[in-house]
């Protein structure tokens, strides 16, 4: 585990190139009783959907990190291989700038790893998943960065309202690049099974650079499955 405890060390013995996800995950009070337990079966089934996919499993790197009061980091960021169900707890209140900040923190710091150790990755990518409004304290901040990340190619966001809740205006914010997207119900489980194709079609591309910059535009033209079996009309 690293120093900060936000990753576990990576595994440079194995060369192939990488991509990041993190699924930042809203586990304020409000996703207390089914949502939240729904979104605990969801990741369940995600560990299981990469496990089966044998270049995936190698390639894929996640990270989980939840936002209530305060930002945790639920699940280290390591090989996708190694990742195993783990109980999601709901209470507090939307800090979702402070899970923003510890998400680009711990890309940021990942990215690094795989230059020293000569590694090439594909561009990361931020799964938000959040059924409210966000606290106003520091959001702004917080958004300004995730869009600067975003802009530069450093970053590919997608965000998901659950529930009839969510201020989708602020959530629209959180990307330049691609609108926010409804969660059918409490679909975690397609959604999960979706994100998982992605990120497999994504480790089955020839998208792969040492840096940012040299992925330029690349990763903008990967097919991605379609999002029709967990978003809502």
């Amino acid at each position: 585990m690293s120093e900060s405890g936000w990753a576990v060390e990576l595994n440079d013995a194995n060369p192939d190139p990488r991509v990041a996800c993190v699924v930042l995950c809203d586990v304020s009070g409000s996703m207390q009783g089914e949502p939240i337990e729904a979104l605990q079966r969801g990741f369940a089934a995600f560990t299981h959907y990469l496990h089966n996919d044998a270049l995936a499993s190698k390639r894929v790197e996640v990270a989980v990190v939840t936002f209530g009061t305060a930002a945790t980091v639920l699940v280290p960021m390591q090989e996708a291989r190694s990742l195993q169900p783990v109980p999601f707890t709901a209470a507090g209140t939307t800090n979702m700038a402070a899970g923003i900040h510890l998400t680009l923190d711990i890309i940021e710091d990942r990215k690094q790893a795989y230059k020293m150790a000569g590694l090439q990755y594909y561009r990361p990518w931020v799964l938000v998943l959040t059924d409210g409004k966000p606290n106003v304290e520091g959001f702004e901040d917080a958004i300004a960065r995730l869009n600067q990340v975003e802009t530069a190619r450093g970053v590919t966001v997608f965000a998901v309202g659950a529930g009839p809740k969510v201020d989708y205006q602020q959530l629209a914010r959180l990307s330049v690049q691609r609108d926010p997207a409804p969660l059918d119900g409490l679909k975690f489980e397609a959604l999960f099974e979706w994100l998982s194709a992605s990120l497999a079609s994504v480790s089955n591309s020839a998208e792969f650079a040492h840096s940012d910059e040299g992925l330029g535009t690349m990763n903008d033209q990967i097919p991605l499955p379609s999002v029709s079996g967990w978003m809502s009309a």
